[in-house]
C-alpha cells in the first residue's frame, strides 16, 4: 500500500511538470501549485515509511514552498474580489447619485 501512496504522489508532480511544460498551466495557476502541494505531502508520507531522510527533507521543502505558492495565490484571487466588489459598489453608488435615489 505505501507503494501506491509513493507512486500517487510521483504522479502529481509529473502530471503538474506535464501541463506546465505544455503551457496548460503556469507556474503561478492554482492546479500547478495544488498537485504539488498533493505530490510532496504524499511523498513526504511514502520517505518518512521508507526513513529516506534526504528525500523526506527535499519533499518537506517543497511542500512549503508549493504552500506558500498556493497562499499568494488565494491572497491574490481574494485581493481581486475585494478590488471588484469595490468598483461594483462605486458603480452603484454612482447609479443612486444619477438617479437620485
Amino acid at each position: 500500500m505505501i507503494e501506491v501512496v509513493g507512486a500517487v504522489g510521483c504522479l502529481f508532480f509529473l502530471f503538474a511538470f506535464y501541463r506546465t511544460s505544455i503551457g496548460k498551466w503556469t507556474g503561478r495557476s492554482l492546479w500547478y501549485e495544488l498537485d504539488n502541494v498533493i505530490g510532496a505531502t504524499l511523498l513526504a508520507y511514502y520517505s518518512v515509511h521508507k526513513q529516506a531522510y534526504i528525500n523526506i527533507f527535499l519533499n518537506v521543502i517543497w511542500l512549503l514552498v508549493a504552500a506558500r505558492g498556493l497562499s499568494s495565490i488565494i491572497d491574490r484571487i481574494n485581493r481581486q474580489k475585494r478590488l471588484k466588489s469595490k468598483k461594483n459598489s462605486k458603480k452603484l453608488k454612482s447609479l443612486k447619485l444619477k438617479t437620485g435615489t
